[in-house]
């Protein structure tokens, strides 16, 4: 399978290799024309573009975002995760976006261009089965004309595979580009930037697209699709609930501050997630199976790096808020004590882990006891370098997937392999109950959800009977806990609620969720910008605007003049000494 780098790297490759013919063949290399026309490779298509999909939102370089919203927390610069979680380290407050094609992994280059191209990666692989399936008339069946159950499948996928791409660009980017199977791309470099409102539109309309095949059809999906080696499968009626889970994650999480959180389509999100994937009487979780070859940070680092206990921790913004003994910031130099008190079952007392190992991991955890949490512990030990910031340490630890964290954690099952939840229940009764509040709905309704969480799992007293503003506050603080390890679905959460600003003393105040200065959104990476010739541009940090850019990749395009007066301006004085100041640029 053909993976291309870039919207306009794709648009173009597809141009030249419909329009050329230099007349040399390659017996050795795939036939990538006749693979793309055949049922098998685009089936292929498909298995791999829901992978990339997982990768994509849950891969290597977007762990700092959920460091920036202050969900999980570490000090090392692994994917630059400190350079953009730091507070007056490398800026002096936090740092913008290094929008730049050859910053390295320290500065923060990578981070920007990650999610833009993988899940562009998506979107390359959707379009290509859709179209097949539309322009080439491929047939997935024996014989569609009898029977087109698997066209009709492979027809809703590839769209869902669409709204998914588009949604991940419209939550992350300021903008970007629509492309489906039916753009002209006679003249790539012409292609219009769409905003991230349209864009989160256009995905909208994919995912209606596809639901509405889903929920007619009568069919599963491949056993392969959801990660090698596992026989999962989902039934359309359960990709129909998904799509519609996906959507209302798409615009409840899509606000970058508390004005857009208050402007957003509060009544489609109850309404979406009240079709979603806890909303009949088998709720399901929809899992990707990490297999031997993708373990250890292969496809998903958000979990593996968030579950193992010497490498990040739960920042304490969100400890203060799950314990009554554990402060923020991190009380220098002793910490916050172990064990744990707190009166959700989810974090108990902060014991974990096999009973004959009073030291696990050599960070002081406890061997688990009949007060044990089901998704936090206890560690002693700080593991962060002192000098790098104690607002880098705590000594909660999130374990509720542990079964993913690298091999060497020690747990008996534990080999960093097995089902991976993307969606829960959990996830989407929150969504529901919120767009209940939010929209004037049924507050009673909408409690019962916030209920499946808050006491269902964590043994908290019911929210029945409570107002909308108590039970906003009760939806916040078990999004708190649902979301985490859910890909930068912490991000997206923090970037829209003010919840939970710190004590004087602390770190500096938070706006809408996010501390000054840090970056709302991503811009198009350099590499996209340089290829059209138009400005590059970011976001966030001492000098720029955290949501809204002053140049938003506007044409680059220098005139002869303008190119020959800013060499002449290279030396020193010139400007001021020699050009009249109507001249200067």
């Amino acid at each position: 399978m053909n993976l291309f780098r870039g919207t306009l790297a794709v648009a173009t490759v597809v141009l030249f290799a419909t329009s050329c013919d230099l007349n040399v063949q390659n017996p050795n290399a795939p036939d990538r024309n006749r693979t793309l026309s055949t049922p098998e490779g685009l089936a292929q298509l498909l298995s791999g573009a829901f992978r990339a999909w997982v990768e994509a939102r849950e891969n290597y370089y977007v762990m700092p975002l959920d460091a920036q919203a202050d969900n999980y927390t570490a000090s090392w610069n692994n994917a630059a995760m400190r350079f953009y979680s730091s507070v007056g380290s490398d800026c002096p407050i936090r740092c913008g976006w290094t929008n730049s094609s050859t910053a390295p992994e320290a500065a923060g280059g990578p981070t920007v261009e990650a999610l833009w191209y993988g899940y562009y990666t998506v979107l390359n692989s959707a379009n290509s089965v859709m179209t097949g399936i539309v322009k080439d008339s491929v047939c997935f069946d024996q014989d569609c004309a009898a029977d087109n159950t698997i066209t009709t499948r492979n027809t809703a996928m590839a769209k869902m595979l669409q709204g998914m791409a588009f949604a991940g660009i419209a939550m992350v980017y300021d903008q970007g580009f629509f492309v489906d199977e039916n753009t002209d791309l006679t003249n790539p470099s012409a292609l219009p930037f769409s905003t991230r409102a349209e864009l989160r539109d256009s995905a909208i309309v994919k995912f209606n697209e596809a639901y509405t095949i889903a929920a007619a059809g009568s069919w599963s999906t491949e056993a392969d699709w959801m990660g090698v080696g596992q026989t999962q499968t989902y039934t359309a009626a359960q990709m129909a609930q998904l799509i519609r889970t996906m959507e209302a994650e798409l615009i409840a999480l899509w606000p970058r501050n508390g004005a857009e959180n208050t402007a957003a389509d509060w009544a489609s999100v109850a309404s979406y997630a009240s079709q979603g994937i806890s909303s009949t009487a088998t709720p399901f979780s929809w899992e990707y199976f990490i297999d031997v070859n993708s373990r250890e940070c292969g496809i998903d680092c958000i979990k593996n790096w968030g579950n193992s206990v010497s490498t990040e921790r739960v920042d304490t913004r969100v400890a203060a808020l799950l314990t009554t003994n554990h402060v923020d910031p991190w009380p220098a130099p002793s910490g916050n004590p172990c064990p744990t008190i707190s009166s959700d079952k989810r974090v108990g007392d902060g014991t974990y882990g096999p009973p004959n190992n009073d030291n696990f991991d050599a960070v002081a955890i406890a061997p688990a006891d009949a007060g044990a949490g089901t998704d936090y512990a206890c560690a002693g030990v700080a593991i962060f370098p002192a000098a790098r910031g104690s607002y880098h340490q705590s000594n909660l630890q999130h374990v509720r997937y542990h079964q993913l964290a690298s091999r060497g954690e020690d747990l008996p099952a534990d080999d960093g392999t097995g089902q991976d939840p993307m969606y829960t229940p959990q996830m989407n009764d929150l969504l529901w109950a919120e767009g209940l509040v939010r929209s004037g709905g049924d507050l009673a309704l909408a409690a019962a959800k916030i209920d499946n969480s808050h006491v269902t799992r964590g043994g908290l007293p019911s929210t029945v009977g409570l107002g909308a503003p108590e039970l906003i506050t009760a939806i916040q603080y078990e999004q708190e806990i649902e979301f985490m390890g859910q890909g930068v679905d912490p991000f997206f959460n923090r970037r829209r609620s003010g919840y939970n600003a710190p004590a004087a003393g602390g770190r500096p105040a938070y706006v809408d969720g996010l501390i000054t200065n840090t970056p709302r959104h991503m811009p198009v990476p350099a590499k996209e910008l340089d290829i059209l010739l138009r400005a590059v541009y970011t976001f966030g940090g001492p000098s720029s605007p955290d949501m809204s850019a002053a140049v938003e990749g506007g044409v680059k395009r220098e005139t002869v003049e303008q190119r020959f007066r800013a060499l002449e301006n290279a030396r020193p004085g010139y400007l001021t000494r020699f050009l009249p100041s109507d001249m200067r640029f």
